[in-house]
């Protein structure tokens, strides 16, 4: 499996997912039925988890970051003054 991300013209981020199935099952004829089938929906799940992520990141990330900039910048001024 491979997972690509880039940034869409829209500001907002495309990631082509690609998988690659192999075997010898007595299934494996009827797999590019099944792809064709459920492949649009497999495609809607993986959009709609990433966008979950997407979220969670949206709201968790930035927090941590201004805490950690916070505490930086705490340290750096304690360092400069020698306190």
């Amino acid at each position: 499996m491979t997972v690509v991300p880039r940034p869409a013209p829209d500001g907002r981020w495309r990631v082509t997912v690609r998988a690659r199935l192999s075997g010898r099952s007595v299934a494996r004829p009827l797999l590019p039925l099944a792809t064709a089938v459920l492949g649009r929906r497999a495609r809607r799940a993986c959009a709609e988890a990433l966008d979950r992520a997407a979220a969670a990141w949206n709201t968790q990330v930035p927090e941590l970051v201004r805490r950690d900039g916070e505490r930086l910048g705490a340290e750096l001024a304690e360092a400069l003054l020698g306190s």
